[in-house]
């Protein structure tokens, strides 16, 4: 009898997978998850500066980001009660001393999938807009001027031209390191989602030339920046949209480093 309901309790006690699931405080909560937060050490260790992660689908690209992005974010909340448990925290104060210092801007680009470039567009409008209202904390700071401010508004109410949103992730982070005195940790994920749907629908060129710009602000000669990383399937060339970006390190599925942070990994 004893031996049943301890079995019965057993089976109670089970969690269940984390399929699909990409935000990291569910994950590590109410999943079974495989602690992946040395990823954390060996950035810091390496100090890479813009970071590519190219992995296919289900590797846990997305899940990781949120890790990086709950990790690094500066917020209201405590936010180390997610880590205190896991192997970064044991690696000691060296590492544990960047939990939660840094602003950070998060997009994904997963989700842009549509058949036109005024369509992809109006997307890319939409999660800039989600990612300036994060950070709104900006509008009422005697540090960010007027026109600053101005431009702020313009994503915030839709009126931003093209040339606006290209500079999205630039204006947004000198703002950011200048209410902060921190400079923001920059993630992407999915990069790439966009421009293999511009390939294939026919506005390729237009989808190009505008990351080109949207990156470049981001990540080439931008003071105002800690670390940045990217995720995607493939490696566009860099000719492309990284032209320029040299500054970049990428890490594909036949890369040592890094490896035991995706997918699954047998002993």
């Amino acid at each position: 009898m004893m031996a049943g309901k301890e079995t019965a309790k057993n089976k109670k006690e089970k969690k269940p997978l984390p399929i699909g699931i990409s935000d990291y405080v569910r994950a590590q909560s109410e999943y079974y998850y495989v602690d992946k937060t040395l990823m954390i050490k060996e950035f810091l260790d390496q100090k890479p500066l813009v970071s590519l992660f190219t992995r296919p689908r289900r590797f846990g690209k997305t899940l990781n980001m949120d890790m990086l992005r709950v990790f690094f974010e500066k917020t209201e909340a405590d936010t180390s009660i997610y880590f205190k448990d896991k192997a970064i925290w044991k690696c000691g104060e060296k590492y544990r001393q960047h939990q939660g210092k840094y602003p950070v801007i998060f997009l994904s680009f997963k989700d842009v999938k549509f058949d036109t470039w005024e369509a992809t567009m109006d997307k890319i409008k939409s999660l800039l807009q989600a990612e300036f209202d994060r950070h709104r904390e900006l509008m009422g700071s005697n540090k960010i001027a007027k026109y600053e401010k101005d431009y702020f508004e313009r994503i915030m109410d839709g009126s931003a031209s093209e040339v606006d949103l290209s500079a999205a992730l630039e204006k947004l982070s000198k703002m950011l390191t200048q209410y902060y005195a921190a400079a923001p940790v920059i993630i992407i994920d999915e990069y790439d989602t966009l421009i293999q749907e511009g390939y294939t629908k026919d506005f390729y060129d237009e989808i190009v030339n505008f990351m080109r710009n949207f990156f470049s602000g981001a990540f080439k000669d931008n003071k105002n920046i800690t670390y940045g990383f990217l995720t995607g399937i493939l490696r566009i060339a860099q000719e492309s949209i990284f032209s320029g970006l040299n500054n970049l390190t990428v890490n594909s599925v036949m890369d040592e480093n890094y490896e035991s942070f995706f997918g699954f990994t047998c002993a």
